[in-house]
């Protein structure tokens, strides 16, 4: 079979997942309270509106909060969540909403918002606190009717069934089928004023969540296409984007949603290195995936080869079909966008290593990933993150 041709299986069972409606274009978050309205048939009573401090402060939530006003509806408007949702922020805002007889949320900016606005949906329908919420989940009684418009290129939160919350310092995992919102919102104008760190970090943390669906023993034909048109969007338009074209970031940003949509057939590896090496030195999100990355492409280096070719052009942009040039490939995009390429650059202590190790097997589990995970690999693994070795990286599942 030739890798232009490579597809998973028709045959085998799958579920993708996604919003009812994609509302996108310029302008289109000035829609929103039509859009609930009308969309969704959700007519008067209290919206939670959760936003993003810096994106409210820069007055970008002012048409949405005008908009959600002009179609009937009293709101509440929320920020504070901080860079990650934390259950001892969260859950307070909660009993707000809860208190406010909130019937619908709407959430507007990066990760932390959307996430935590997907908890609030499923708190105002349920009793309890994020705590009671862990793991994979069935609430009895659904969740509020949800828009959510992200104000990043990188999360793809608005179209994920997971929801990430801090309980007692550590990351959870909150995943429910209904966190998939009724509605998304891509607008690029929430995009345009990103400062190039950002843009960096978020549109890497976009190409791990397409690379490594692709990658993950879970993929379909409906996640892989989406994986590969988002590679694609991402590493013709990243470096562009960083320099500040808004056409490239626009494009960067519907990569960072279709990324989000593969997403929900399960990311591997590279989101479990990521989460170790913030565990242990905190960091950005999608700066800890941009280092692990190639460090997860090498661990997996083991796929069908024709999944491997097909990869390795798509990150390559065409440039080899070797999956050893991919990784390389993707480490000199981290490096030309600004950020650590090696654990020692991340100024995360290389004694760590044996923790991390076995936090990423005991913590952070992937069912789906291709490769098995070993203890020993990993930490070795680990070793070479430390001086951004990939020879080594490589040699450690070569067979």
């Amino acid at each position: 079979m030739s890798s232009k041709n490579w597809n998973p299986s028709p045959t085998e069972e799958s579920v993708f997942l996604a919003p009812s409606a994609v509302i996108g274009g310029a302008g289109a978050a000035r829609t929103t309270g039509e859009a609930l309205r009308d969309r969704l048939g959700v007519t008067g009573g209290t919206v939670l509106l959760a936003v993003d401090d810096a994106v409210r402060s820069a007055g970008l939530t002012d048409p949405i909060e005008a908009s959600l006003t002009e179609a009937g509806f009293s709101v509440v408007t929320h920020g504070g969540f901080g860079a990650e949702p934390n259950s001892d922020v969260l859950d307070p805002i909660i009993n707000e909403a809860r208190d406010a007889e909130a019937i619908a949320v709407v959430g507007v900016g990066g990760g932390s918002v959307l996430d935590s606005s997907k908890m609030i949906a499923l708190m105002l329908r349920n009793e309890g606190s994020c705590a009671d919420w862990i793991g994979t989940v069935s609430p009895e009684n659904g969740v509020a009717p949800m828009i959510l418009i992200p104000t990043t290129c990188g999360t793809g939160s608005e179209t994920t069934r997971i929801a990430m919350v801090t309980i007692d310092g550590a990351k959870r995992v909150s995943a429910c089928d209904l966190f998939i919102p009724h509605i998304a919102i891509v607008d690029p104008e929430m995009v345009a004023s990103l400062p190039p760190s950002v843009i960096a970090a978020t549109g890497m943390d976009a190409l791990a969540h397409a690379a490594e669906s692709l990658m993950g023993t879970n993929a379909s034909i409906l996640s892989s296409t989406h994986s590969l048109r988002a590679i694609e969007l991402i590493t013709d338009n990243i470096e562009a984007a960083y320099a500040g074209d808004k056409q490239a970031l626009a494009y960067v940003m519907w990569g960072s949603h279709l990324a989000g949509q593969a997403l929900n057939a399960g990311v591997v590896i590279g989101h479990s290195l990521a989460y170790c090496l913030a565990n242990v030195r905190p960091m950005p999100h999608g700066v800890s995936c941009a280092i692990a990355l190639p460090y997860c492409i090498a661990y997996n280096q083991n796929l069908a080869p024709e999944l491997a070719q097909r990869l390795a052009r798509s990150l390559t942009r065409g440039a080899s079909d070797k999956i050893r040039d991919a990784a390389g490939y993707v480490q000199d995009l981290v490096k030309r966008l600004g950020l650590p390429t090696t654990l020692a650059e991340a100024e995360v202590d290389a004694q760590a290593i044996p923790e991390m190790a076995q936090l990423c097997v005991g913590s952070y589990p992937r069912p789906t990933n291709p490769e098995a995970f070993d203890e020993s690999k990993i930490a070795a693994l680990f070793e070479s993150m430390q001086t951004g070795d990939l020879d080594d990286a490589f040699a450690i599942t070569a067979r």
